[in-house]
């Protein structure tokens, strides 16, 4: 079995080349495009990788980006073309990491988001909230939308260091507890409503936001919005594996406020750690469990979101304690799964899937 991943993502985040690792030992040979054909770049791509039994899509928003530009509307009504012509040869699995592009509400993001799950022979949602939401927005027959976990991201950082440690190196004091925000720096991410909220509650922890900022307005209004407090630690750094995990060994608790989100990369990676999590309770379809306390959601930050921080802080990290939930979602449970996914795909009438792409485009 040939698959093909798109977009080649491996650069940002570790999940496509985990999942492939994985699923090559399980004689499943998955190649990815080499760089970006420009005017159909989906369908171009696959000619270029070769005969491929599946054509695995993990973020199709890659395809009808918006960058500001003349040709931004040309990509988004190229797309469906694009993809038409790329399932002419292969079938199409699309894992639902998101069910609308990041920091976009366009009708256009949203057609051509209905229009790839629709055309899908398989759809993997990472919960059953998230499965459930998607065949509600994208009118899906739920018997093709299949529940895989998360894979555990924390496999590629090695072992937690002792706190003590950690924090030496990288020269945080070694007494106080620490709140971390860490991953990208972006709107949809709310860390400006959390750093609101720090500065206006007398609240003795500080709160470390480390990660990339893609762009300089937003790296602009966060400082401007932290002011100089000094119990607002900002890093705005490329956060390596090894930097990662000082900061998840240095951490007492990790905290997500995303405006909405299907699910959550940065939240399974602090499961898998043991760290414990805040994260709203509007944000079901993100499944971490909560059986061993690790686990507490707010449901607002003026509601109830000190009372919940303080209860995350009584909770130990704890690399131990997440032993089963990294088993759970371990990459060879992942991987057999989605060898199964594919193995459905490729039994399902390619004459129906191509029907299903005609119809797409047209609703709304």
């Amino acid at each position: 079995m040939r698959v093909l991943f798109a977009p080649d993502w491996r650069g940002g985040v570790p999940y496509q080349r985990l999942l492939a690792d994985a699923l090559a030992k399980r004689n499943v040979d998955v190649v990815f495009p080499n760089g970006y054909k420009r005017i159909l770049p989906l369908s171009r791509g696959l000619d270029a990788a070769g005969p491929c039994d599946i054509l695995h899509l993990h973020w199709p928003e890659a395809y009808f980006a918006k960058h500001g530009q003349v040709s931004d509307h040309f990509r988004q009504i190229r797309f469906p073309f694009d993809l038409r012509r790329a399932t002419r040869r292969a079938a199409l699995v699309t894992t639902a990491h998101n069910l609308l592009p990041h920091n976009r509400d366009d009708a256009a993001a949203a057609r051509n988001m209905r229009t790839v799950y629709q055309a899908s022979r398989i759809v993997l949602a990472h919960s059953t909230g998230a499965k459930e939401l998607l065949c509600q927005t994208y009118d899906l027959d739920p018997a093709k939308v299949l529940v895989i976990p998360h894979g555990d991201l924390s496999s590629t950082l090695g072992q937690p260091v002792p706190q003590a440690q950690a924090r030496a190196e990288l020269g945080l004091p070694p007494t106080g507890k620490i709140a971390l925000m860490f991953g990208a720096i972006e709107p949809y991410k709310g860390q400006e409503e959390v750093i609101r909220w720090w500065r206006e509650n007398n609240v003795d922890v500080t709160l470390a936001i480390i990660g990339r900022v893609s762009e300089t307005r937003t790296l602009d209004r966060i400082k401007g919005a932290i002011a100089g407090d000094p119990r607002i630690m900002l890093r705005p750094d490329w956060v390596s594996d090894d930097y990662l995990c000082k900061w998840l060994s240095a951490a007492d608790v990790a905290v997500f406020n995303y405006e909405r989100i299907l699910t959550s990369g940065g939240a399974a990676l602090a499961r898998s750690w043991g760290l414990p999590i805040l994260i709203p309770s509007r944000l079901f379809t993100v499944d971490l469990g909560a059986a061993d306390g690790s686990v507490h959601r707010f449901k607002s930050l003026n509601a109830d979101f000190a009372d919940r921080l303080a209860d995350a802080l009584d909770v130990p990290s704890s690399y131990e304690r997440a032993r089963s939930w990294r088993a759970a979602c371990d990459w060879s449970l992942i991987a057999e799964e989605c060898r199964a996914a594919y193995s459905q795909a490729m039994s399902i009438n390619r004459q129906s899937a191509s029907a299903a792409l005609l119809a797409a485009p047209a609703r709304s």
